[in-house]
């Protein structure tokens, strides 16, 4: 498991900045003592196991309330849980499986009184964000052999078409529902979106003719946000791109003295953050980046509360950083993944 090999490494900590920039991160300096590794362990999957009940209780309760897919909500739980029952974790897989059916049938990308006039093209060039964390997040082999022995197009293939024929001219793709409302600019909230949609297309098998294009509008000197390193690592990687361990480096070198990453990379540390900085560098990971992961899984189980979530600012500018339901349910879905990526 890489959560061992990176702890049978880990020593006693201490900070030291990183020159020319605004953070510090942890490094260690002395063997720890035997034992350490299976006690580190044993608080990943106790955190894992404590976040499990309230991701299923909290993203069932938003679909029975909302009754329909959200690209922050339904996504991540069921990115989320899904990654859990892979990894053995007891999950309600009966539910799961019914959740994941709901999810993928674009009916429930609308509110009840929506559906009667529902048009399926228009709705899925509306929910980008969602087709794109649904086919990172959901098993490949979900639905795929039942579709084609009955010859229908799966969701999958036609998650893909819709991504692929909503490319926006200048190569980029439009973010959806209300993160355009975050607090960063526009143009970098739309590199993001740009961004995990081209993971999912390659992921998919899937070249638009324009990914050139849209690789060109990734471009960003000041990037404001741990998500935009974040994104960009995995796809450098994905591609090949040298410029990967640009990308690693720089996320590491955002990492606080605490663990763990803020939203903003100027912000405090926040599960959510973390939890997508560690899944990234623990997706890729070299022997180098061992210390800096070893520390975001300290934060990340040091900093759970006792109902299993972890408290997060919003990301939108009108939540004035205070913690939200929705923040909280996103962060805590990130976490678990990130910490499940540290144990394969």
């Amino acid at each position: 498991m890489r959560l061992s090999a990176t702890l049978a490494t880990l020593t006693a900590m201490f900070v030291i900045p990183f020159p020319g920039m605004g953070h510090t991160t942890a490094v260690a300096d002395s063997p720890v003592e035997a034992g350490a590794v299976d006690n580190v362990r044993d608080s990943v999957e106790a955190a894992i196991t404590l976040a499990v009940p309230y991701l299923e209780r909290a993203g069932e309760a938003w679909i029975e309330k909302r009754q329909c897919v959200s690209c922050h909500q339904v996504p991540f739980m069921l990115w989320s849980l899904s990654a859990a029952a892979e990894q053995g974790y007891k999950i309600d897989r009966d539910r799961l499986r019914d959740w994941t059916a709901w999810s993928v049938d674009v009916r429930s990308f609308v509110k009840p009184e929506q559906k009667d006039d529902l048009e399926p093209a228009s709705t899925l060039a509306a929910n980008i964000d969602t087709l794109t964390a649904l086919l990172l997040g959901l098993p490949n082999q979900e639905g795929l052999e039942s579709n084609k022995q009955s010859g229908r197009v799966n969701w999958r293939q036609s998650f893909a078409n819709a991504l692929v024929e909503n490319q926006l001219a200048e190569g980029s793709w439009q973010p959806c529902g209300q993160l355009p409302a975050q607090k960063r600019p526009l143009q970098e909230t739309t590199q993001v979106t740009t961004a995990w949609t081209m993971l999912a297309l390659h992921h998919e098998g899937v070249s638009p003719e324009h990914m050139p294009t849209a690789l060109s509008t990734l471009q960003n000197d000041t990037p404001a946000s741990t998500e935009w390193w974040v994104a960009r690592l995995l796809l450098a990687n994905q591609l090949s791109d040298a410029q990967a361990a640009f990308f690693r480096q720089e996320l590491i070198n955002k990492q606080h003295s605490d663990g763990g990453w803020g939203w903003l990379t100027d912000d405090p540390s926040d599960a959510l953050a973390t939890g997508m900085a560690l899944y990234a560098l623990c997706h890729h990971q070299e022997g180098k980046d061992g210390k800096a992961i070893a520390a975001a899984v300290r934060f990340l189980t040091s900093n759970q509360s006792p109902d299993g979530f972890w408290k997060v600012p919003g990301t939108k500018k009108t939540t004035r950083n205070k913690p939200t339901p929705t923040s909280n349910y996103w962060g805590t879905a990130w976490a678990v993944i990130g910490l499940l990526e540290s144990e394969r």
